[in-house]
């Protein structure tokens, strides 16, 4: 095959699926009894008819034009769009992807890394773009490396000329040095800045590339079904959802199987014979619908059946027989024996063929959708018939992660499955059996430290704890940590690479050179032994409560400076920038023992700020730390030229720094 060749195939390829895409949604139509645009239906067909033929593809072509022709008779009243004209429409558009599918040839295998993927060309283009720009920025970095040689080698030959004491030519000489290395300082750091904005869009252009539309997934399920329902004898029909939105193409990939084998799984343990069907007061032919919806970064699959559902007796049977339930042991609940399903080896089929009970049964489902550090349930679904949900992330680059402490160990949770950040006092804590529970949103949640998980010992113990609501396969679970973090983008690495079978760790993350467990959620919002109760805070605790107020326009420093500091026992409140800080002093609501400031933010800064404060006579005398990523001399002496009483840079902050400032001012 010349090079020419492969590009037309390889274009005709693309073509094939978008037109194909589009009358599996007619016949859907159709089927549904919905409207179907019969003149963009005739337009497809004849638009296939014509690639083919451009690439030598004669079965195609010739489907392509009997349907078209069938098409054209129903335009006008030749033919009616029955339950006959679809069935023969559907077996037109299947005998257009036969004839399309290349012939395998055992000579020429095709090389994994060699294969071809069609990309949109405008992210292409972007890409090149910020290529561009990136190599721009970084040749700018030569000028200032250049620059700050220069100045090393003025400040050399000063040694000399300032040894000699009292000599006007070498003070000026230091400072204009000194003039000029403040200036190549802000230089680099324009230049820095703008090399990390690059970078930053050239990997999230790069991630782009990676992304094809979610729909794709689905292509050729629908006649898998009809074939795997006649090969059982039987009727089904799958219902497509109508999705939009992308997802890596590796995490599609990833799915093409497992998914099959859930529609396997449907129709041979689901759906009944006809004869069952009619019996039990159910149309002859079954249904299966393939639900999808994207929030928060994950892609969740549903696949859902109007068949027998699950059969608790049968589940219980095999999982004694297994060795899963020890033979005098309680029923389990529902939901913990159905998640038996997806243990390795257990199938309830009774007989192995081509269509199921294979003995791998689904646990191939649940190991792909833990490798895609997504998860995997079962359940009876409403009305009837079985809901298997598959939860997995729509990239495997970048996970958006929450960072906290236990102990002297740093993890990691994915942010998605972090529906809140609590504070809460012990006394919000109540006995359960022999839980410990918390409300949330009027429910009672189990409550867990995290340290007792992971068996790490919590830090000191303090009138507040910090606590996450968890929710994941629908479970919710509250656990207390010591410290909240940060919130980061970072990339996830397999699990594997440190252990071989942790059941808790979701993947590994790299954070300053040290690797960082993720935990997996689902592992932990599954019963497990409760936390303690704590003694609740006593009066004279909360009358020496002092009230620091925190302004930073950031979200993330807001939420570590807050965590730290009521961690500590103080009350903290909190505003996004100087002038509601300012208002929120002024209105004399709550009795401010403190202010912890930032400097760069909108309206007004954390200079004006604090010279407000020190302009107003019933403010002056309120101690304000200025917490800030300007760690000039300038800048410092400025801050210290206003009153401020500590001036503490994020470069290099800790929490034991912060936490030593604000103890040594109260």
């Amino acid at each position: 095959m010349d090079e020419l060749e492969a590009e037309l195939l390889a274009a005709f390829a693309s073509e094939l699926a978008e037109h194909m895409a589009g009358i599996r949604t007619s016949l859907a139509d159709a089927d549904a009894g919905r409207a179907v645009d019969l003149r963009e239906f005739s337009r497809r067909a004849h638009s296939l008819k014509g690639a083919a033929r451009a690439v030598d593809l004669p079965d195609t072509e010739a489907a392509a034009h009997e349907m078209e022709a069938l098409l054209l008779g129903v335009e006008r009243g030749e033919a009616a769009l029955d339950a006959a004209t679809i069935a023969a429409l559907r077996a037109y558009a299947d005998a257009i992807e036969d004839g399309a599918a290349p012939a395998p040839d055992p000579a020429l295998p095709v090389a994994e890394d060699d294969r071809r993927v069609a990309l949109p060309g405008h992210r292409v283009e972007r890409l090149g773009r910020s290529l561009s720009v990136l190599a721009t920025q970084i040749a700018d970095q030569g000028a200032v490396t250049d620059r700050l040689q220069a100045l090393c080698d003025d400040l050399a030959g000063l040694q000399a000329l300032v040894a000699q004491g009292g000599n006007a030519e070498a003070v000026r000489r230091v400072a204009q040095a000194t003039t000029e290395a403040e200036r190549i300082r802000r230089l680099h750091r324009r230049l820095a800045d703008q090399l990390e904005r690059s970078s930053a869009e050239l990997e999230r252009d790069g991630e782009r590339l990676l992304l094809q539309p979610v729909a794709t997934l689905f292509d050729g399920y629908e006649r898998a079904v009809r074939d795997l329902a006649t090969a059982e004898g039987k009727t089904a029909r799958l219902l497509l959802p109508d999705v939009e939105g992308e997802a890596d193409r590796r995490v599609l990939a990833a799915l093409r199987d497992p998914l099959l084998h859930l529609l396997r799984n449907a129709v041979r343990h689901g759906i009944e014979p006809p004869g069952v069907r009619v019996a039990a007061g159910k149309t002859d032919e079954g249904l299966i619908a393939i639900e999808a919806r994207i929030d928060r970064g994950r892609l969740t699959l549903t696949v859902r059946d109007d068949g027998r559902g699950l059969d608790d007796g049968a589940i219980l049977a095999r999982a004694r027989a297994a060795g899963l339930i020890a033979p005098d042991a309680p029923r389990p609940a529902p939901a913990a024996l159905h998640a038996l399903l997806f243990e390795q080896g257990f199938s309830t089929a009774d007989r192995l063929d081509e269509v199921a009970g294979r003995g791998i049964g689904l646990s191939v489902v649940a190991e792909t959708a833990r490798r895609l550090h997504g998860s995997a349930t079962i359940a009876p679904a409403a009305g009837g018939g079985t809901a298997i949900r598959l939860t997995v992330p729509l990239t495997l680059t970048r996970r958006t992660l929450l960072l906290v402490e236990v102990g002297t160990m740093l993890c990691a949770l994915p942010a998605d499955a972090v529906r809140h950040v609590r504070r809460i006092a012990p006394a919000d804590l109540h006995a359960s059996g022999d839980a410990t529970m918390l409300v949330v949103d009027g429910d009672p949640v189990p409550v867990t430290r995290l340290g007792d998980v992971l068996g790490e010992a919590h830090g000191a113990g303090s009138t507040m704890l910090n606590a996450l609501v968890l929710i994941a396969d629908g479970q919710r679970r509250v656990l207390v940590v010591d410290t909240l973090r940060e919130v980061r983008a970072l990339l996830v690495g397999d699990p594997q690479a440190i252990a071989a079978d942790v059941p808790l760790v979701l993947g590994t993350v790299l954070v300053g050179g040290a690797v960082v467990l993720v935990l997996d959620p689902a592992q932990l919002v599954r019963d497990r032994p409760g936390m303690p109760l704590l003694p609740a805070a006593t009066a004279t605790d909360a009358a020496r409560t002092r009230t620091i107020l925190v302004v930073d326009d950031s979200i993330t420093t807001r939420t570590l400076e807050r965590s730290i500091l009521e961690a500590q026992g103080y009350r903290v409140l909190v505003e996004v920038d100087g002038l509601a800080g300012l208002e929120r002093l002024r209105s004399g609501i709550d009795a401010i023992d403190l202010v912890v400031a930032d400097v760069e933010m909108p309206r007004m800064d954390g200079f004006g700020l604090l010279a407000a404060i020190r302009n107003d006579p019933a403010l002056k005398t309120l101690p304000v730390v200025m917490m800030t990523s300007r760690n000039s001399p300038d800048d410092i002496e400025r801050g210290f030229g206003l009153g401020a009483d500590a001036y503490v840079t994020k470069q290099d902050f800790d929490q034991g720094t912060l936490i030593g400032v604000v103890q040594q001012l109260l």
